[in-house]
């Protein structure tokens, strides 16, 4: 059994006894004693240092028995603990932020917490409710955070599982159990580590909603993570701001009118680009002696700059009598067909034989195809088949 010093005490600095090491492994190291906290409950394990080595796992084994999982031997004996401050400080605001808001989403909105994980970059609740609505989201996140800045008292504490009253959900067992109280807010059974009072719990951001399984689950981050958070998209707006030399209060507007007015450059360039591909294709087809068979067969080869013609020359071609389009951009391994459904020329099922020879891949309906090769030699490969007739 070992002394769980982390449910009793804030230190992370401890002296203890090694006492075993299961299964014969100098690695793995059973204490008489530890300030370490072994992954339970969702929230991950503490890290840190044992002797020389560097904990890197916590296992909560049998017969209470926890387990330090180390990078080098740890001798039997005695040895000092010290337990990674950054990351205890970090899940021990995660954790205590699920608490209070869990609760909150129990006693106000009537959502009950499922399931949650506490992650090394972000952590979210699962609740048992179908749709989350973003009006209830934001005074969800006010809720919290109000009761952050109330500071109430964190306290933990044993008490039989029969008798303890008021706990959000059932304990999982029996006899004596520990039990994490917000005073006036939650009453919940757990073994974690928590602030001592809300308000190191630190600013509440919900953040990030998605539905799983017919439950919402909402992410979330506390304390510092909180803060990193909001600095970085602070920068992101200043950023932004600056590229369009206006205030970081104008961004929004600014975007919206940007957007606008690149949608309808875009729209502008679309139909530009297209009409240059008719003209094109008109220019080329006229240009091209039609064969026995009466079809003009135009192949054609674009240079690298012009690649965004390629479809629109392709699609230009389904519109023009008496026209198979075949055509390639060099140094590249994409080749399109397209033909006139008074040709007869099937072009999907042309190119998946000719790509076929080729090793490569692709298709497309009887009027326009696209494929690509491998290489960008083997396009013309593909170009010589598909005109070959």
């Amino acid at each position: 059994m070992t002394i769980r010093l982390y449910h009793d005490s804030p230190s992370l600095a401890f002296d203890a006894v090694a006492v075993s090491h299961p299964g014969g492994d100098a690695t793995r190291v059973v204490l008489d004693r530890t300030a370490f906290y072994p992954t339970s409950g969702g929230q991950p394990h503490d890290t840190g240092i044992l002797g020389r080595a560097r904990v890197v796992d916590v296992i909560d084994g049998d017969d209470d028995a926890i387990i330090h999982v180390c990078d080098a031997p740890v001798s039997l004996g005695p040895v000092h603990g010290q337990v990674d401050a950054a990351r205890r400080h970090d899940f021990t605001q995660q954790h205590t932020a699920q608490h209070l808001v869990s609760a909150l989403a129990a006693d106000r909105l009537g959502w009950s917490t499922e399931s949650v994980h506490f992650g090394a970059e972000h952590s979210h609740i699962e609740f048992g409710v179908e749709t989350a609505p973003v009006e209830a989201l934001q005074a969800l996140e006010q809720w919290a955070n109000g009761v952050v800045s109330d500071a109430l008292p964190v306290t933990a504490g044993l008490e039989d599982a029969e008798q303890a009253a008021g706990l959000r959900k059932p304990p999982a067992r029996g006899g004596m159990i520990r039990v994490i109280t917000i005073a006036g807010v939650d009453r919940s059974a757990c073994g974690g580590t928590h602030t001592a009072t809300t308000a190191r719990i630190g600013p509440i951001l919900l953040r990030g909603v998605e539905r799983i399984r017919g439950r919402v689950r909402v992410g979330f981050l506390a304390g510092d993570r909180a803060l990193a958070h909001a600095g970085w998209q602070h920068q992101i707006v200043m950023e932004v701001a600056r590229t369009l030399c206006c205030s970081p209060e104008q961004v929004s507007e600014q975007l919206g009118q940007r957007l606008t007015g690149w949608q309808a450059a875009s729209e502008e360039v679309a139909r530009l680009r297209g009409r240059l591909a008719r003209e094109t294709l008109a220019a080329l087809a006229g240009a091209t002696t039609p064969g026995v068979d009466g079809i003009r067969w135009i192949e054609h080869l674009l240079q690298a700059e012009d690649a965004a013609l390629l479809r629109p020359l392709a699609q230009a071609a389904t519109e023009h009598p008496g026209v198979v389009f075949i055509g390639r951009v060099e140094g590249e391994a994409t080749v399109a067909i397209s033909s006139h459904a008074d040709t007869g020329v099937d072009a999907g099922a042309r190119l998946k034989a000719a790509l076929a020879a080729a090793g490569g891949r692709g298709g497309g309906s009887p009027r326009l195809a696209e494929g690509r090769v491998s290489k960008a030699p083997d396009a013309a490969t593909v170009v010589a088949a598909l005109m070959a007739r």
